[in-house]
């Protein structure tokens, strides 16, 4: 496990992850497979380009394939871009499955061609020229929400087989399927804003997906529901990429009508089939790079030669890329002995301050849009349930510490879910801060909120707690009116910033009759039931009351994903709940995309009411430090809502 916090934590459900996992959504079969009734060999199916009879509901795939000059390069040290993290990818690199950073930055590199520009690094939302040739938005009577595209013709799969409209509409159907969710993926194109008609496609109630439309060979549409809008992105939920049809369901048909569109036949093996094999492999993407291997615990991609450009046109110039797991301990000697060229996402000062004291290599310093957070457990009678408790902990936490001792004092503290990058902090930030409580180190606030608590009293169980009597040895514990001693047993993500949570923490604790304990974990730990399913768990076995780790907020800050009382009981929000934040929240998303006051003033309520209950303690927010070697150009690209990955076209190598 890398010695940090994890730039984008996938329980968040930030936006940013869940159109990558839409955009990236891209499957296996032999893309060589015989030609089907139906396909181009098929002298009653419509050639590429020729205009479909507006009769005609049944569209089969373009299968018609151009030849791709092969890269014609072996792997060399000076042709490949080794890129260093301390943890390894998981090996899941369609969308659906992972929830790991590390596969996050292969998913950028191997699936392209999304309609909607959503890794700018400015933060910019936008229309993808690059694949995009029109679009037109319209609304019904009902109030149903209508994007229809028209894709640019000469898009290529990696493969050489052409992009089209069919490969779009394959892509919703399909993630969209109850047969895709019953090979264990996860997230679809409907899961977070309804579509016209996606309930019952989803829940397998009709085998159309109504609000979705093939119109011929490079146009589709798709509808969102009025129930759902206004909704402030909704132009991010239409950032959907390709599927390659040919290659998920070779020979298949979709019929597209006044009833929406479906797939001309099951595709339960098919999707079996996938998740299985094209799902560790992919053998024919849409992006930048293609898949060369994922061997021990190293990923290797090369250079696409078919790639149609990023949303400027731009064109990787790296022949190979390697994203290797390097040694928490080690792994500044390996950038300084050219083992690694790029470390990306560094906030250990002890190791930012190796890097800048050495002449021959360079770092690239810049906002994080997000933070380190304290993240409470909410679920039954744990302690992070009690809003008092959380008050108590925030009052004994010294977050201070924490940035100086493991960031180098690079960074600020924050007492609210906020960015100062963020435009709405920027717009509205003083204000908040002037009506917010401050979050500051007070052993006596803290007592004052745990007698406000259960545990309030001696071992006895009904002797009033003494603070007077209290010491840092902590020998005179609070206890619950049962005579439970007070225990808070914290879970984090990364060594350092656990030690010195507990280091600063304890201490403080003690005086206020707590005994407070901070450990490392795995990530599965954290991830896993413990956080995302308590329920799974015996009462007696929910040992954690909080987990530090990272938490990312994207270019889309829509916290009803993870924060809305509605997904409580699901891994998203097991037990949060509280009608203000509820209010704010629908207030924000249900802005008009032009109304940015209506949406900053929902913001504004959200992040003072977050300070008033703590659903989380804010720990920080940071600079993001990415180390390199000189030879690699075009870092200064990056910026923490367009990774490495993402601006892979920028990037040189010397």
């Amino acid at each position: 496990m890398k010695k940090k916090l994890a730039k984008i934590l996938a329980i968040t459900l930030s936006l940013i992850m869940i159109l990558t996992i839409i955009a990236a959504c891209n499957g296996d079969a032999d893309p060589d497979s015989s030609p089907t009734p139906g396909g181009p060999d098929d002298p009653t199916s419509p050639g590429p380009g020729d205009p479909v009879d507006p009769d005609r509901t049944t569209f089969s795939n373009i299968t018609t394939k151009t030849d791709v000059e092969p890269l014609g390069v072996e792997p060399t040290r000076q042709n490949t871009l080794i890129v260093g993290y301390n943890a390894p990818a998981l090996g899941d690199f369609i969308g659906g499955f992972s929830i790991g950073a590390y596969d996050q930055t292969i998913w950028r590199l191997l699936h392209g061609m999304a309609l909607v520009q959503m890794f700018d690094p400015a933060g910019e939302i936008y229309i993808n020229p690059t694949v995009v040739a029109d679009h037109e938005i319209s609304e019904d009577a009902e109030g149903n929400k209508t994007y229809t595209f028209t894709i640019n013709k000469g898009l290529l799969w990696s493969d050489g087989t052409e992009i089209s409209a069919f490969d779009y509409v394959t892509s919703v159907l399909w993630s969209a399927s109850p047969q895709w969710q019953e090979a264990d993926a996860g997230w679809d194109a409907g899961s977070y804003i309804e579509f016209v008609g996606h309930t019952a496609y989803h829940e397998g109630e009709s085998e159309y997906f109504k609000g979705v439309r093939l119109l011929d060979d490079y146009k589709f549409s798709v509808t969102i529901s009025h129930e759902e809008l206004p909704y402030f992105f909704d132009l991010a939920m239409v950032a959907f990429g390709p599927t390659p049809a040919h290659v998920y369901i070779p020979g298949m048909t979709i019929t597209s009508d006044e009833n929406g569109s479906k797939f001309d036949g099951d595709i339960t093996d098919n999707a079996h089939e996938i998740a299985t094999t094209f799902r560790f492999a992919p053998t024919v993407v849409s992006g930048p790079y293609t898949f060369v291997s994922f061997e021990n615990r190293t990923v290797t991609v090369q250079r696409n030669p078919a790639f149609g450009g990023d949303s400027k046109g731009r064109m990787p110039t790296i022949d190979f890329i390697q994203q290797i797991e390097t040694n928490d301990e080690t792994d500044i000697d390996q950038l300084f002995a050219g083992e690694v060229d790029l470390h990306p996402d560094e906030l250990d000062a002890s190791k930012i301050e190796r890097v800048l004291a050495h002449n021959d290599f360079t770092h690239h310093e810049y906002l994080r849009f997000g933070y380190g957070v304290v993240n409470f457990q909410h679920y039954g009678g744990t302690h992070g349930a009690d809003p008092n408790m959380r008050w108590a902990i925030a009052h004994l936490m010294d977050r201070q510490a924490v940035l100086d001792q493991v960031l180098g004092g690079r960074g600020s503290l924050i007492d609210t879910e906020a960015s100062p990058g963020q435009w709405m902090w920027q717009a509205r930030g003083a204000e908040a801060l002037s009506v917010m409580r401050p979050i500051a180190l007070s052993i006596d606030s803290a007592n004052e909120f745990l007698d406000k608590t259960d545990y309030k009293f001696e071992a006895d169980g009904t002797t009033p707690w003494d603070a007077d009597k209290a010491n840092e040895q902590g020998t005179y514990l609070r206890h619950n009116s049962d005579g439970d001693p007070l225990i808070w047993r914290n879970g984090g993500a990364a060594p350092s910033v656990s030690n010195a949570i507990e280091v600063g923490t304890a201490p403080r604790a003690a005086l206020a009759g707590m005994q407070f304990t901070s450990e490392f974990v795995d990530w599965d730990t954290i991830v896993g039931p413990n956080m995302n399913a308590p329920w799974t768990i015996p009462d007696d076995e929910l040992i954690f009351s909080s987990f530090s780790m990272g938490w990312g907020f994207g270019a889309t800050f829509d916290p009803y994903y993870y924060m809305h009382s509605s997904f409580n009981g699901t891994a998203a929000n097991p037990a949060f709940a509280d009608d203000i934040i509820d209010e704010a929240i629908v207030r924000m998303r249900r802005s008009d995309p032009t109304d940015y006051e209506g949406f900053l003033n929902g913001w504004f309520d959200y992040i003072v009411r977050f300070n008033e209950v703590l659903p989380s303690l804010p720990l920080y927010n940071n600079m993001w430090m990415d180390l390199y070697n000189p030879r690699v150009g075009g870092v200064e690209n990056v910026t923490d809502l367009a990774s490495w990955a993402a601006v892979i076209t920028q990037l040189t190598l010397s």
